[in-house]
């Protein structure tokens, strides 16, 4: 059904240690993101944006709460269960990118696609990188800012997660290149029903998203 849970934080808190001292992060946050639907996430550096959204890709758990991916709880399950299902579930990308400058865009996308596709990967990788509009045999040492950013989000979609979770996809992009970008991404997301959460300071982005949540003092709230 389209309606459908596929991330729920239920009172989500968390802290950390620095200097004998206990930092609050996030303080009984609860978000819940439906198949398909696309939501923003804006607030003030430091505000524990990236913490919250490394905490519903289960790459850093919660001090307490619950977090659970497409209906099954996965708060407390060890590393090698969290591997696996982020690999059937989950893709991130980040500001940077992080693509092998020594692979070309081709291979940077068929290699992350190759574990859901297997012999298909390079198959899968053209189309999706023609969707994108990046050139494949292009040197990735050679893209613009933009076409990085293109590619980087290219592998993240290539194995049909569930889920695309994105830290300030654009941040490094001018405003036309970034809305481009965002543009793509939308569009492929929308066709594939993949739910995104993007972590965003642009207010131009977080309009075109289905909701938009501020985190300030660590709670969430609906704007």
């Amino acid at each position: 059904m389209e309606d459908e849970i596929i991330i729920e934080a239920q009172d989500i808190w968390k802290h950390f240690e620095e200097k004998n001292r206990k930092i609050e992060v996030l303080k009984g946050v609860n978000l819940k993101v439906k198949k398909g639907e696309k939501v923003a996430i804006v607030g003030a550096s430091g505000s524990g944006k990236t913490t919250l959204l490394s905490i519903i890709g289960t790459i850093l758990k919660p001090t307490s709460g619950k977090v659970i991916i497409d209906g099954e709880d996965v708060t407390w399950k060890s590393e090698k269960e969290l591997e696996n299902i982020r690999g059937r579930k989950i893709s991130f990308v980040f500001q940077n990118g992080y693509l092998i400058d020594e692979l070309s865009p081709l291979e940077n996308v068929a290699l992350f696609a190759k574990k859901v596709f297997g012999d298909k990967a390079k198959e899968v990788a053209k189309k999706i990188l023609q969707d994108f509009g990046v050139p494949e045999r292009k040197n990735t040492w050679e893209l613009s800012g933009g076409e990085y950013q293109r590619v980087a989000l290219a592998r993240a979609i290539s194995v049909m997660p569930k889920i695309l979770l994105a830290d300030e996809p654009t941040g490094n992009l001018d405003p036309e290149t970034a809305e481009k970008v965002i543009d793509e991404t939308i569009r492929l997301c929308q066709r594939e029903k993949i739910a995104l959460v993007i972590v965003t300071h642009n207010f131009k982005i977080a309009e075109r998203m289905d909701k938009t949540y501020k985190l300030e003092n660590g709670q969430l709230v609906e704007l």
